[in-house]
């Protein structure tokens, strides 16, 4: 394969090395920019990551090969709809030659769960000036460096919470990295799945460049709560064979990270690489109670959960928005009128709403109830996997018992009555608003107004 360096490099993190780069269809938080920035979508709290590594160390012209990689990724819901993530990457041979990306990735949801993912990347190829460059004519005509634009695109899907499938193409549009003549970097096309058992992560990819293939294969066991043990190997086109270890431990919201890579054939002459990471996750995420619990399926259903609770907050936001823009408009229409008879003239001088709005808002509710009941699998999948892990029994569904006795068909609406107040005294539950709703919706007014005195269906 071509020695490209950070431009076909998809182990940043010490945590993908130590996988063998088996990382596509991982979601590795800071790390996923770099092998997959769909995976980014999984994110749930702002992670922070720094990683040094020293690569083919012990070659036999004393190369000093050295990388850094830098990620900081963060959720941004309340300005777009998912996370997003600056890195940089860095790889150099000393006093000759170095490779720098700096890229901005986005991630969001896109259709059923399936995670889309976009990094923008500029790309700077250097070399040093020494007393042999000085009188190359390739460097006195072109400079010391050749900087282009390039571009990432990747999908993650998790059907459900034990395994998921990822697929990135790199540097898609082929930015040219030649200095004297054009040498465009390959399109990249990496698939992986991953699949989750109890505290054991299994990964398998497969990655193609032009000519060049690679096939890797990674595994990460977590015990006591704070530890993983890693273990990796990879095989690929001119006899490349590669074989990882690594292990990491986390300690509240810090975590730290070793990967050790040994070229079993292709490359000779090296005591192998090195990678140390360390990461930092800010706040409290869910994944804290995933880690007394000792299993990572559970931590996956809770950044799923907290996720979904967000989507909700967002489109009912907007939801209440659209609503408050279309309700105040008849009072300001009604107020110049005389209107003896109030009730009529309050019909016919009212605005009804457009169809697009009807239509805006009708699809909301739909997506908002979509997402609750989304949300109350996922509560159910956490409630369960609590139970396994702590060896108890699964508890009995208990709302159920609760709602079934007698319920009233009908309800007289109070003075003071909300859709969520009446949802709340007839199913002890305020999220069921949207079933009355749409049980009454030729008579609920818009934005989900009602009246004293009003009989609504109880669905």
């Amino acid at each position: 394969m071509k020695a490209d360096a950070a431009f076909l490099s998809d182990s940043c993190g010490a945590r993908a090395a130590a996988m063998s780069g088996a990382f596509t269809a991982v979601a590795g938080g800071a790390e996923s920019a770099c092998a997959n920035p769909a995976a980014l979508v999984e994110l749930s709290a702002p992670e922070l990551t720094a990683v040094y590594g020293r690569l083919y160390s012990g070659l036999s012209d004393d190369s000093n090969i050295g990388q850094g990689y830098f990620g900081l990724a963060v959720p941004v819901q309340p300005y777009l709809r998912g996370p997003a993530a600056f890195s940089w990457n860095n790889t150099n041979l000393t006093g000759a030659y170095s490779e720098s990306s700096y890229s901005l990735s986005y991630a969001t949801t896109v259709y059923h769960g399936i995670g889309a993912g976009l990094s923008l990347k500029y790309l700077r190829r250097a070399y040093t000036s020494d007393a042999y460059t000085a009188v190359d004519p390739l460097f006195l005509s072109n400079g010391y460096s050749k900087s282009a634009l390039g571009a990432d695109l990747g999908l993650f899907y998790r059907p459900r919470p034990n395994y998921a499938l990822g697929l990135a193409l790199k540097n898609f549009n082929k930015p040219d990295m030649g200095l004297g003549s054009s040498d465009r970097l390959p399109v990249e096309v990496h698939a992986g799945v991953s699949y989750l058992v109890r505290s054991s992560l299994l990964d398998l990819d497969a990655a193609f460049a032009g000519s060049d293939y690679n096939f890797a294969a990674g595994a990460e066991y977590s015990f006591q709560s704070n530890y993983a043990l890693r273990l990796g190997f990879s095989s690929g086109n001119d006899s490349r064979r590669n074989v990882t270890l690594g292990l990491g431990a986390h300690f509240g919201m810090a975590s730290f990270d070793y990967a050790f890579s040994l070229p079993i054939s292709g490359i000779a002459g090296t005591i192998g690489s090195h990678r140390l990471a360390f990461s930092f996750r800010f706040g409290a995420p869910p994944a804290a109670a995933a880690t007394t619990e000792g299993t990572e399926e559970l931590r996956l259903v809770q950044d799923k959960a907290a996720r979904q609770e967000l989507q909700i907050q967002e489109l009912q936001q907007r939801l209440d928005e659209l609503a408050s823009r279309s309700v105040p408009q008849p009072a300001a229409q009604l107020a110049p009128q005389p209107a003896p008879v109030p009730q009529p003239v309050e019909a016919a001088s009212a605005p009804q709403p457009s169809a697009a709005e009807v239509q805006a808002q009708a699809e909301m509710l739909r997506q908002i109830q979509a997402l609750r009941l989304e949300l109350e699998k996922s509560r159910a999948e956490m409630e369960a996997l609590k139970a396994k892990n702590s060896r108890k029994p699964a508890p009995v569904s208990r709302p159920k018992p609760q709602s079934a006795p007698s319920r009233p068909a009908r309800y007289v609406v109070k003075e003071g009555d909300t859709l969520e107040s009446i949802a709340v005294s007839v199913y002890g539950d305020a999220d069921r608003w949207p079933d009355i709703y749409r049980a009454n919706a030729g008579a609920v007014g818009r934005g989900g107004e009602v009246k004293p005195g009003q009989v609504l269906t109880l669905p």
